[in-house]
């Protein structure tokens, strides 16, 4: 098995990225940083969701010399000049309720409400070459958060499943996950992996 270094220290991203990869029976076994008690914290300063899933690999590459796993993702709104963009996890800074406020409020009035989760995902070889894989999955701002589920900008963010809309906080976690900018992101990875390594 060949370890390649997940850089979070996200307990439930470790958890979904470990299940999507088993699907592939890949010839990997995933570490994160908890197992390597690493607590740096890496300031991640791109102007795209791209290069700041690469600074992060990159950093821990050079650290570790392990083949790295990293991903940047966020929400983008058509309306907004694709904001809030890189800046989602903190655009209003008053955490995701506050989050949530500022985006339905920058929205007020208009129409057009199409939006989009992107997610790049960055790895990198034990060679230091660079791959990257995207995932996406597009929808539309409610003008109300609805559900208990989810996280983040879930509660206003509506997909459409089988004709209709219904808010990510309103579908259950596996439907959910299945459907998300990162499963597919790491989904592409996989396939690649499978396929190249």
């Amino acid at each position: 098995m060949k370890k390649v270094l997940l850089c979070t220290k996200n307990k439930g991203k470790v958890i979904e990225f470990k299940e999507i990869l088993d699907d592939f029976n890949l010839d990997i076994e995933l570490v994160s940083l908890f197992d390597l008690n690493d607590e740096d914290d890496v300031e991640e300063d791109g102007e795209s969701f791209k290069e700041n899933a690469f600074i992060k690999a990159n950093y821990y590459f050079n650290k570790y010399h392990l083949p790295v796993i990293s991903d940047d993702s966020g929400l983008c709104i058509d309306s907004l000049n694709g904001r809030p963009g890189i800046n989602s996890a903190r655009y209003s800074g008053l955490g995701p309720k506050g989050n949530i406020e500022k985006v339905l409020e920058e929205l007020n009035g208009k129409t057009n409400r199409d939006a989009f989760f992107i997610c790049d995902l960055c790895f990198i070889d034990l060679d230091g070459v660079v791959y990257h894989f995207e995932g996406r999955v597009d929808g539309k701002i409610d003008y109300s958060p609805t559900g208990e589920g989810g996280f983040g900008y879930d509660p206003i963010f509506l997909v459409n499943i089988n004709g209709k809309y219904q808010s990510m906080a309103c579908i259950g976690e596996e439907e959910k996950n299945k459907l998300s900018h990162r499963y597919h992101a790491i989904y592409n990875f996989a396939k690649w992996y499978k396929k190249n390594s």
